[in-house]
């Protein structure tokens, strides 16, 4: 029988992030603050009337699709005669898509839940084959949904998503990890907008004049997020359009975004400019954010998943040969300390505190550096740099 006194050996987390949290990767935006609690927002997420007509016509819409009801023409002109400018989507194993309903949206990270009226589960099969999907009821319905939205001149968003037949082919990310995203969000050919499509449409496109009527009517919509969370000045730099986002700076837009934003939001026009590698319009944002703010935009590095499921194999078998000389020891916690070069090679190891055994904690750093793979660090402007690295481990005998 294996008493109290295991060996136990694991490692715990990454402590180059939050020590409450092992969540690593690219900035994700802050799609769960959504409804009345951010009521303070700004946006329609924190409008809680508007929110409530959404509810009322979802809830409307999914009856009438049961029952047969549902005209898909009659449902999108209601819909856009209370400013619900979401299309029909379908949830999948790997998130949401409207290809399946003939459009396709280009948003970087893809479509949040707020952004779309999912009406289905839809395999990964029949979201790649698009318009070929057996045209049963719901997706023949969200087809002609979808495709009366489009149509529709009050339909702001037609340089976002667009027809699958009229959308071309995806665009190629770069390779290189440190090339920019020329244009992270939407298409390059922009159609005719109305003035009615407000200053995200009009930041798009590069109007000043626009942009300047606009800002004299309302200035309050300065800082506004959309319907995808994007503020205006977020839209003038994911469309690469200077003279707009100047203007919007002027006016004194916040390159942090809307007031519940926060500069490593996906939708932040910082974050943005930082993904798109866009150095001037940094540079000229810089200076109307804090040394704090500017400051959370730096990344450390992020350890390969497959990489240190790896090390925990290889540390399982190293503790069991050093299995008599650690089980004497209590159990305890240990910092593996890493110093990781521009190009995510882990030039320097140390533990702290030491085991207590020297030639385990050699042979365990050795390891370390040969099995685990890094995502470098990169400063604020998204430029890789050197920098230290933490993994937790923790072996010893259990008390």
């Amino acid at each position: 029988m294996i008493g109290k006194r295991l060996l136990t050996s694991t490692i715990l987390c990454m402590g180059a992030f939050a020590a409450a949290s092992c969540s690593q990767g690219e900035p994700k935006g802050n799609l769960g603050v959504e409804g009345a609690a951010v009521t303070q927002c700004g946006d329609l997420r924190a409008d809680t009337a508007f929110l409530s007509k959404l509810r009322l016509s979802d809830i409307t819409l999914r009856r009438r699709l049961k029952d047969g009801r549902a005209n898909a023409v009659a449902e999108a002109h209601k819909a856009l005669d209370i400013g619900d400018f979401r299309l029909i989507a379908g949830t999948t194993a790997s998130g949401i898509s409207t290809e399946a309903y003939g459009v396709q949206c280009r948003m970087l990270g893809g479509l949040s839940p707020w952004t779309v009226r999912a009406v289905a589960f839809v395999p990964e099969g029949k979201v790649a084959a698009g318009p070929q999907v057996p045209d049963d009821t719901v997706t023949g319905f969200g087809r002609r949904y979808n495709a009366a939205m489009l149509a529709d001149p009050r339909y702001p968003y037609a340089d976002v998503c667009r027809a699958v037949d009229r959308a071309g082919p995806q665009p190629v990310l770069p390779e290189n990890p440190d090339a920019g995203i020329e244009q992270p969000y939407g298409f390059a050919e922009l159609g005719v907008a109305r003035m009615e499509h407000g200053l995200g449409a009009a930041a798009r496109r590069g109007s000043i004049r626009d942009i300047g009527i606009l800002l004299e009517r309302d200035p309050k919509t300065i800082d506004k997020p959309d319907l995808f969370g994007l503020t205006p000045l977020a839209w003038a730099v994911a469309y690469h359009r200077w003279p707009a986002a100047q203007a919007l700076l002027r006016a004194k837009a916040n390159p942090i975004g809307g007031t519940c934003q926060t500069t490593i939001d996906r939708q932040s026009p910082l974050q943005i400019a930082r993904v798109m590698r866009w150095y001037g319009v940094i540079r000229a944002m810089r200076p109307l954010v804090t040394d704090e703010q500017f400051a959370s935009l730096r990344q450390k590095p992020r350890w390969d998943d497959a990489s240190l499921v790896e090390f925990n194999h290889a540390l399982t078998e190293l503790k069991e040969r050093y299995d008599a000389v650690l089980r004497r020891q209590p159990f305890g916690r240990h910092d593996l300390n890493f110093q990781v070069d521009e190009q995510g090679n882990t030039t320097e190891c140390t533990m702290d505190p030491a085991s207590g055994a020297p030639a385990f904690d050699k042979e365990l750093c050795g390891l370390a550096v040969e099995i685990v793979r890094w995502a470098p660090a990169r400063d604020a402007f998204g430029t890789r740099v050197p920098e230290s690295a933490k993994l937790l481990v923790g072996f010893g005998g259990a008390n």
